[in-house]
């Protein structure tokens, strides 16, 4: 048995067979929100065991003491894009349209092999043990995500627009490029589905109603059926969709997914920023699930109190579940001040709920991960309250939610295999991952900015404040 105290052995090729974590504030997110406050997990192999006061061991391989520790289940992060190449950019001359689409178009497949270990080691480093990627070319990810150890349900982008014209505010349709992306998804599908023990899943990922044609959102949907797999799609996330969707269609485009038959109980939309009564009503009638992401103006309570599922993504460039929640917080301040809200909800613990429990419950994951069970996948955080910022309090929860950052997050697991362990990843050369990703955005930027010299002459402007 070693008892860990410090990172003084790589665990990188170890592969654990047990592991104790005694002594921890463990909260375990289940049902009955059930809270020890000097408890002990048990892990064998890839699975939770026992949870409680105190469990029936023997000879664990690995101790943890998680002593002045929180041990929760690892973050459950239901929308995210690959999208660092972002940074320092997209702030400073944010245009949906204008920026974020047209930088698009300057992937290419072989950009993961470059930035896919830094992308794993930002979610593994801030707790997101569970993520719904959406890219236009997921094969690298999945690669990095098979050597780095955290787990993620992958949809290749599909969308058919030309989006240099998009920028223009023109809709130029290319059934070619649609017809390009959904092989792209069908080939993750058959390359990947299920790969790396399990930890890689695959969802059908049409990007938006005002991007995809209508044939191809049931071309996804018939796939989808035809393998046992869960749609996701970008909903009512601007004022420019709906407008383009009611001009073609002459519906919201909520009903208009409701009147192709897409919209049930194993599709999930993101943002909902812009839907109406009638359109909450077809989301609760049919079971759809809402992907909250920054949009703080959102009735988020309103969606929780309907019992439509709703899980938290961090959607774009910046993947930090702690500050999401905390924006959620912030912003059900203000609409308690401005009369919204009688009391200030969601609760911290409602956010926490959505990042872990709730949000594997939106994506149909509920049964292996999401909560401190036995028998669910031994996907969890430990987090350090040892430092000023967190301690001293009468709530370590509330410490967490609403002061804690991702290097409060001492330890992660998943799959039983620790993957951060002192604050330090296990699987990912972190400074290595990071200059190699540095290179391969600047040199993606560095092509945008040739092509688009009037966002560089923006960017130029405005980097210097």
């Amino acid at each position: 048995m070693r008892t860990i105290f410090k990172f003084v052995v790589s665990l990188v090729n170890i592969a654990m067979t047990s592991i104790l974590i005694r002594n921890g504030f463990i909260v375990t997110m289940n049902d009955e929100r059930k809270v020890y406050k000097r408890g002990n997990l048990y892990i064998e192999d890839d699975r939770i065991v026992s949870v409680g006061e105190q469990v029936d061991v023997s000879s664990p391989e690995y101790v943890i003491d998680a002593e002045h520790k929180i041990v929760l289940p690892g973050f459950v992060n239901t929308h995210a894009h690959l999208q660092q190449y972002f940074r320092g950019v997209y702030e400073l001359i944010g245009d949906f349209y204008k920026v974020n689409l047209p930088l698009e178009m300057y992937r290419r497949p072989e950009d993961m092999d470059w930035l896919g270990q830094s992308s794993c080691a930002e979610l593994i480093y801030g707790g997101c043990t569970t993520t719904t990627i959406l890219y236009t070319y997921p094969e690298g990810f999945a690669r990095a995500v098979e050597r780095a150890g955290n787990r993620v349900i992958l949809g290749a982008d599909i969308e058919e627009v030309n989006l240099d014209r998009l920028s223009e505010g023109v809709y130029e349709y290319l059934p070619e490029k649609g017809e390009e992306a959904f092989k792209r998804a069908v080939d993750l599908y058959m390359r990947w589905h299920n790969r790396a023990g399990g930890r890689i899943k695959v969802i059908m990922a049409p990007k938006a109603p005002d991007l995809v044609r209508p044939e191809t959102y049931l071309r996804c949907k018939e796939f989808a059926e035809e393998k046992g797999l869960r749609m996701t799609t970008h909903l009512s996330q601007s004022r420019r969709e709906v407008q383009q969707v009611k001009k073609l269609y002459g519906k919201t485009p909520p009903k208009h997914l409701f009147d192709l038959g897409v919209m049930d109980d194993k599709l999930t939309g993101a943002h909902c920023t812009y839907i109406t009564e009638g359109d909450l009503q077809l989301i609760k009638e049919t079971g759809m699930g809402i992907l909250h992401c920054r949009a703080v103006t959102n009735p988020l309570t309103k969606w929780m109190d309907l019992g439509i599922p709703v899980g938290l993504g961090t959607d774009d460039y910046f993947h930090d579940m702690l500050q999401l929640m905390r924006q959620n917080i912030y912003a059900a301040d203000v609409q308690e001040r401005l009369g919204l809200h009688r009391f200030r909800r969601p609760t911290f613990y409602e956010l926490l709920e959505l990042a872990t429990r709730k949000g594997a419950e939106v994506m149909g994951i509920a049964d292996e991960v999401g909560s401190i069970e036995p028998g669910k996948k031994a996907d969890v955080i430990i987090v350090d309250m040892m430092n000023p910022y967190l301690t001293p309090t009468m709530n370590p929860l509330t410490s967490l939610v609403f002061y804690g950052s991702s290097s409060n997050i001492e330890t992660v697991i998943v799959d039983g295999r620790i993957l951060k362990m002192n604050g330090k990843l296990t699987t990912i050369d972190l400074k290595s991952a990071l200059l190699k990703a540095q290179r391969r955005v600047e040199e993606i930027i560095n092509r945008f900015f040739e092509d688009h010299p009037d966002q560089r002459r923006l960017w130029e402007k405005r980097k210097l404040g």
